[in-house]
């Protein structure tokens, strides 16, 4: 039963690594029209809260993080990134790609390149 134990961890380590190379390598997704509704809900539920619904960080829990959620409208921090940082970010939370710890992780969207690649895109149009 142990050696059935580790192959079960090392399956789950090589699906975890290989979705975490395809964040980290910033494939290009196709996003559908189904992807961008669902970024927007997921957007409006999850991410407002902290970044607020035009993405300048003053959402209502803002006032009580330090550091404070990211202004997307900010031209230096839009400059200063890419799109795999942001796709890890929203993934797998702040601490990964070096930000606040309190950006949590959306495992969730692991299997939904499509939507990651739309909240990306959302990320990146609020800072137009």
């Amino acid at each position: 039963m142990l050696a059935g134990s580790r192959i079960f961890a090392s399956l789950s380590l090589l699906i975890l690594l290989s979705s975490s190379a395809a964040f980290a390598a910033g494939a290009k997704v196709a996003i559908t029209a189904e992807a961008r509704a669902a970024a927007a809900d997921i957007f409006e539920s999850r991410c407002v809260a902290c970044h607020g619904a035009e993405g300048r960080g003053d959402g209502p829990a803002a006032e009580n993080l330090n550091p404070k959620p990211m202004n997307f409208h900010n031209p230096r921090w839009q400059k200063s990134i890419n799109d795999a940082t942001i796709a890890r970010a929203i993934v797998f939370g702040g601490q990964t790609v070096g930000v606040s710890a309190e950006m949590a992780p959306n495992p969730d969207l692991e299997s939904e390149p499509g939507v990651v690649a739309a909240l990306v895109e959302r990320v990146r149009q609020l800072g137009r």
